[in-house]
């Protein structure tokens, strides 16, 4: 099983645990194309892995056992700086259990339409969350496709 050995390092309820490849939630949905046929595990986070209330956290958390490749997935209604909040602090928290390089880690946040002056602010913080911690975090509207 995929997930036994990210099970291993994250423990938690394994119901949290499944090797799907799908997230959906909110009418936003990531995908990853396994064309390569690698082994996935799925992790549900919010109020599964990570249950306390007080904790920012994101949606999911896909692992990709042969590439050692990590997705933080947000699927947001709204503030992108929430989204990023979130998938930063799941990095901090997981990493530190996982102690991979950040460039193996991507965030990503599927969200409504925004309006102009929202995604030049998420730019600007996309750019920072880069520089200062090596961290990767992509944006799509509705419906994220990632091929591997």
């Amino acid at each position: 099983m995929p997930c036994k050995d990210i099970y291993a390092i994250l423990g938690g309820d394994m119901d949290c645990y499944s090797n799907s490849s799908v997230a959906f939630e909110n009418g936003k949905k990531f995908v990853i194309n396994n064309r390569s046929k690698k082994s996935i595990c799925k992790i549900h986070i919010d109020n599964c892995l990570i249950k306390d209330n007080n904790i920012r956290k994101c949606d999911f958390f896909f692992a990709i056992k042969e590439d050692q490749k990590f997705y933080l997935v947000e699927l947001k209604e709204q503030s992108l700086d929430d989204a990023v909040e979130q998938i930063k602090s799941t990095f901090d928290i997981l990493n530190s259990k996982i102690k991979k390089r950040a460039q193996d880690f991507i965030g990503i946040i599927v969200s409504s339409a925004v309006p102009k002056a929202a995604d030049q602010k998420f730019k600007a913080i996309q750019q920072k969350l880069f520089k200062e911690h090596k961290l990767l975090i992509k944006r799509k509207q509705i419906h994220y496709e990632e091929v591997i």
